[in-house]
């Protein structure tokens, strides 16, 4: 008995040591997706992070094997940032976060617990909607991190940051109820408790109001910890839902719990409850699952970020892969939503009874894309929903302000409709586009064809939103949408707006693209959502659920069918591959006039250099001539006033031009007046006649004046101060031993002033020469304007074809990704191609004004006309410019003086053949002057010149290739004409050139 129980015990010693070892085994292989892992949070502790708390306290992670640690937000911190350096394993951020994604950075979208956010901005009671705050201060707003939440809400009424003043953060609330500033960016869960205890009275803009509905402390980590730890990442995303579900089932509790554990903000147990409840309507939990993303709110918070930030759109296939397991929503509804519908037995809807493929009534059934998703809908909630009809979309809102109908099909969201409607998330969007007459330029921005006539159909949202936007658009109501074409096809309107989709399928049923096109698309955009009646809310919470619980790719083909529509319509084959061909021929034709234009470019370049020369010398020679020179036009008005004129009459021009009648100043008797103004037309070189001014101070002059016409007409008045040989005459007569000598000295002064006119009038030749260049530059900018005309033509033909090509693609069902690519790729040259002319048009313009710009864009623009031949010589460009460096002075001729420099880089590395060739620029502030250095890496510039490169017609290079002019032109620039230096010297490998400007008054 003694031997049997030994041996079992050592058997079962043996048992004990293989559990063992396969439980360390299994330890050791889970470990690495358990332990300790950091939770980096937006904000300090507060009730917006109470379900992690109560994840962590009632040990809902530790079921999990996790262990939290919870790092509060520390100032300029970048939680991306903090997270993707391993700084924490996950973080909690704004919906910015899309925007991070969209730019490369690999993260990954958890769960979602805010469905709005809570960031808004409170105003001053006087102030109602976001186009008040033009020239207003607002606190706080650009140096938080989630700025653009609000700056997409103002981007809805054309509003940028140049239209408001940003003042920095500090005593926030203190100085919003002293009134010093107009509004202040918030959280509704926070500030607002604190404004109601002191009885501050404001208004709230909250950006959801204005269609802009972002989500807030969104959870996310990165792919790498997705990837090497899956299982943790749905532990820890299921604890913190539970934590979630816990903490707002014992708000109280939690409370108490944040006042004791985590309250570095010491606030009170009241201000927590009052969070709680703000946070409770934010996260919605009643209509959407705690933790859920839906993918279309993603996509439409990823397509207001790329319109707000110039950002290219992102695919909803890529941001699928964004989201964690997309939720499949289970529809359930509650036991009150349940006895509403059993209750209400059936819900009448009203839709547009004509706006194809999306809305139509029939025979007297709903027909369309919405039809299709109400249907669904219908089933899912066991409950008919009821058609009623009307003749026009302007009935059908009038049915549903009166309470006629229950629901509305598909409406877009606007302030006004918001007071009356409840809307769902959008579940159709389409970009506004607009359709003209055939032969049209293609349209990207609404601003260049605000003044013309556009039609729009009466009552539709983007009347209301464009008219917010752009308050000096000329629309015009049309009945229907066939109404509003028509118009277009007799010239009574320029074009008509609409959805792409509904304008698409409107032309392509009736056969219209011969003569009517889609030749515009801008960046506004229409989210279509079902919207119920806001008197029984509980019917738009239903709605809700009901429209998320329907999978993506059902509603992506019930779109897509109606998107591709088929029509009877007989398809012009021969029309088609005339198309496809003039497409070719129009591509060989922009190549062989962009190799034109280049050649052009080049000469226009040495002219225009050339013309700031003479004109430069003209205006030397105008002001230091020791005679006087003047010109008035025909009634009198100065036109040119030189140096030595202001030295004799005292006056200065511009006196004179404040001045209703000048001449009168010069001579009172308005009979001499008259005289004077009929000699301007006059022209006699060779005869100068004497005529008597009045100077400033009332004394009369005596002075020889002649009148030279120039071969533009103009004429140009000479004359000389002869006043004291008056004198001398005089004075001669009454001594007549002293008249011989003074005949003698008048004829010599005579001579000599003869010589002097001869010279004046040489000079005057050479002024001449100038004006003759300024002609050439007129020329030249009417030139570019007839060359810009005539581009726009063939590329507004050059993306009709391509519409009309993805329309017959679309219509055989072509899902070729590549055509596709190269389509959108011929869009981007093309728009590409009308920004470059207006580039030109723009850098060829002659008046010379100051105004406030960022160095940054100077650069950007001459690099933008050089990267042509940067790409080809593979020359890499190391930019390090201070973003927010502004300059008070000439942006035309900075930039001139900017391509003269990156052009002699270009040159000097090519002539060298450097390996690896680079172009070094550097922008930054000194002292209240910008210093702007452009380095190459071409071994320099031999000593023994170096300081001869910027003397006229010194060059290096053969005289095909340059005339020694550009350096020296751009010194002149920038020494004489911006007030600034510009030197050079040898760095390294290279040759440095530093250009040095005074920052003016910004």
């Amino acid at each position: 008995m003694h031997n049997y129980n030994m041996k079992e015990y050592n058997l079962m010693k043996l048992n004990l040591k293989i559990i063992l070892f396969f439980s360390l085994l299994i330890n050791s292989l889970t470990a690495k997706e358990s332990g300790k892992i950091t939770l980096q949070l937006q904000w300090k502790h507060q009730f917006e992070f109470a379900g992690f708390y109560a994840a962590k306290e009632k040990g809902f992670y530790k079921e999990y094997g996790l262990d939290i640690e919870f790092k509060e937000y520390q100032s300029k911190m970048n939680i991306v940032d903090e997270v993707l350096k391993n700084n924490a394993t996950y973080g909690l951020t704004y919906s910015t976060l899309v925007a991070d994604y969209m730019r490369g950075k690999p993260v990954v979208f958890i769960a979602n617990f805010f469905k709005q956010s809570p960031l808004v901005l409170v105003t001053q009671k006087e102030i109602k909607t976001p186009a008040d705050l033009k020239d207003k201060k607002i606190m706080g707003l650009l140096d938080s991190s989630h700025k653009q939440v609000v700056l997409t809400m103002l981007d809805k009424f054309n509003m940028n940051t140049d239209d408001f003043e940003n003042i920095p953060r500090q005593f926030s609330i203190e100085s919003f109820v002293a009134k010093k500033v107009d509004a202040l960016s918030i959280f509704t869960t926070n500030e607002i408790y604190t404004l109601d205890k002191l009885g501050v009275q404001y208004n709230i803009l909250d950006p959801a109001a204005f269609g802009t509905k972002f989500y807030d402390l969104n959870l996310f980590t990165t792919n790498n910890e997705l990837r090497n730890n899956p299982t943790r990442v749905e532990n820890f995303r299921k604890a913190s839902i539970k934590g979630w579900e816990y903490a707002l089932k014992h708000k109280e509790e939690i409370a108490d719990l944040i006042v004791k554990k985590y309250n570095t903000q010491n606030k009170s147990k009241e201000a927590l409850l009052f969070e709680a409840k703000q946070i409770e309507y934010l996260m919605l939990a009643h209509v959407y699952p705690i933790g859920s993303i839906d993918l279309e709110r993603v996509q439409m918070i990823s397509d207001s970020f790329a319109q707000s930030l110039l950002i290219p759109k992102e695919s909803k296939k890529n941001l699928e892969s964004f989201i964690y397991k997309a939720d499949k929503s289970i529809f359930l509804l509650t036991k009150e939503q349940k006895k509403y519908l059993k209750d209400k037995k059936t819900i009448k809807m009203c839709v547009d009874p004509n706006w194809m493929p999306l809305d139509k009534i029939e025979a007297g059934k709903h027909i369309g894309l919405a039809a299709d998703m109400i249907k669904l809908i219908s089933k899912k909630i066991d409950t008919p929903i009821k058609l009623v009809t009307t003749e026009s979309w302007t009935q059908t809102l009038q049915n549903i302000k009166d309470r006629k109908c229950d629901i509305l099909s598909l409406a877009e969201k606007t302030p006004s409709r918001a007071k009356y409607l409840h809307f769902s998330t959008p579940y159709i969007k389409a970009p506004l586009v607009i359709a003209t007459k055939n032969g049209q330029p293609f349209i990207d921005n609404l601003n260049t064809i605000i003044k013309k006539p556009l039609g729009i159909v009466k009552n539709y949202s983007m009347y209301e939103l464009l008219k917010r936007k752009y308050p000096n658009i000329n629309l015009v109501e049309v009945a229907s949408i066939q109404e509003g074409l028509s118009y277009v096809d007799q010239e009574k309107i320029f074009g008509f707006l609409d959805n792409s989709l509904v304008i698409n399928n409107e032309i392509q049923r009736n056969n219209m693209n011969r003569h009517i096109v889609i030749s515009g698309q801008f960046p506004e955009t229409s989210y279509y959502s079902i919207a119920s009646r806001d008197d029984e809310p509980i019917l738009g919470d239903i709605l809700e659920k009901s429209l998320l619980s329907i999978d993506p790719q059902t509603k992506s083909d019930i779109v897509n069918r109606w998107k591709n529509i088929q029509y009877e319509v007989k398809t012009d084959y021969q029309l088609l591959y005339q198309v496809i061909f003039f497409t070719f021929v129009l591509i060989g034709i922009f190549i062989y006039w962009n190799m034109k234009l280049k050649e052009e470019i080049k000469s226009k370049e040495f002219v225009q250099k050339q013309l700031r020369t003479s004109e430069e010398k003209f205006r030397t020679l105008f002001d230091i001539a020791p005679v006087l020179l003047n010109s008035f036009d025909k009634d009198g008005q100065i036109l040119l006033w030189n140096k030595e004129c202001q030295r004799v009459f005292g006056w200065t021009k511009e006196e004179l031009l404040s001045t209703k009648n000048p001449l009168a100043l010069f001579y009172p008797d308005p009979e001499i007046q008259k005289e004077l103004i009929d000699s301007l037309s006059k022209t006699n070189h060779a005869n100068y006649k004497q005529w008597y001014p009045k100077t400033k101070n009332g004394k009369i002059l005596s002075t020889m004046w002649a009148n030279i016409k120039l071969p533009n007409g103009e004429v140009i008045n000479i004359g000389y101060d002869i006043t004291k040989q008056r004198e001398n005459e005089i004075s001669l007569k009454e001594n007549t031993q002293q008249l011989e000598q003074a005949k003698q000295q008048l004829e010599e002064l005579n001579n000599s002033l003869e010589k002097r006119i001869e010279q004046e009038i040489e000079k005057n030749t050479k002024q001449q020469v100038v004006l003759m260049h300024q002609s050439k530059l007129v020329q030249m900018g009417e030139m570019i304007e007839n060359i810009a005309h005539q581009w726009r033509q063939p590329l507004a033909q050059i993306n009709s074809s391509v519409l009309l090509i993805d329309m017959a693609l679309e219509k055989y069902n072509n899902d070729d990704t590549t055509i596709e690519e190269k389509l959108t790729e011929i869009e981007s040259l093309t728009a590409y191609m009308s920004k470059t002319i207006d580039d030109f048009k723009n850098f060829f313009n002659p008046d010379k004004q100051k105004t406030i710009f960022t160095i940054e864009d100077s650069i950007e623009k001459s690099l933008d006309i050089v990267k042509g031949s940067l790409s080809t010589h593979l020359i890499t460009i190391d930019k390090n410019i201070d973003k927010n460096l502004q300059c008070h002075s000439y942006s035309d001729e900075l930039q001139q003086v900017i391509l003269t420099l990156l052009n002699n880089a270009i040159d000097a590395i090519i002539t060298k053949s450097i390996k690896n060739p680079k172009i070094s620029i550097n922008a930054y502030l000194q002292k209240n002057n910008i210093l702007i250095d452009i380095q190459d890496n071409a071994l320099g510039i031999d000593n023994e010149i170096l300081d001869k490169i910027f003397e006229p017609y010194f060059t290096t290079k053969h005289k095909t290739q340059g005339t020694g002019l550009g350096l020296y032109m751009a010194k002149m620039i920038i020494e004489s004409g911006l007030e600034g230096t510009l030197d050079v010297e040898n760095r390294l490998d290279g040759a440095c050139f530093t250009i040095k400007l005074p920052q003016g008054s910004i």
